[in-house]
């Protein structure tokens, strides 16, 4: 990450030699070529620090970036726990939350396609006008659930002792 440090200091450290290389020059035009030598130095000095920082820029966007994913996946990681992959009708199945009670037709449903990818997609209801299918559908444009009726959910399984 500071690997243009010592760059920057080789440079700096040539235009020191070639400063006290000009105080016994007394030739004019040897003068100038070393002048000019000494601004490149530092002109090359500058542009590796400069490269330097670009790189920790970026490095500190993207720690912020993959911390922001970590924070979140833990969010998300909460969230899921309240949910259970449930059979709501034939061959259709969702994410409903764990404590729910009721019928189906009246709970939150989660689309497990989403659900899966760590993405809490509601099913909405959609009504169409060929006969009375339930046709659920995901605003992330997953596959349409189609089923004749909701089954009833099954009450908690009583724990033995």
């Amino acid at each position: 990450m500071l690997e243009y440090l010592p760059q920057a200091i080789t440079s700096l450290s040539a235009a020191g030699n070639i400063a006290k290389t000009l105080i016994g020059i007394r030739d004019e035009n040897l003068l100038n070529s070393k002048v000019i030598e000494l601004q490149r130095c530092i002109i090359e000095a500058q542009s590796q620090v400069l490269s330097g920082q670009s790189e920790q820029a970026a490095s500190a966007k993207k720690i912020e970036a993959l911390e922001a994913e970590i924070t979140r996946l833990k969010d998300w990681s909460s969230e899921r726990e309240k949910y259970v992959l449930t059979q709501i009708g034939f061959s259709a199945f969702a994410y409903v939350p764990k404590d729910f009670t009721g019928k189906f037709w009246d709970a939150v449903k989660l689309c497990s396609n989403c659900f899966e990818k760590g993405i809490k997609s509601i099913l909405q209801n959609n009504v169409k006008s060929q006969g009375r299918d339930i046709h659920l559908v995901c605003p992330n444009r997953c596959p349409e659930l189609t089923f004749h009726y909701f089954l009833e959910p099954k009450p908690p399984e009583a724990t033995t002792s």
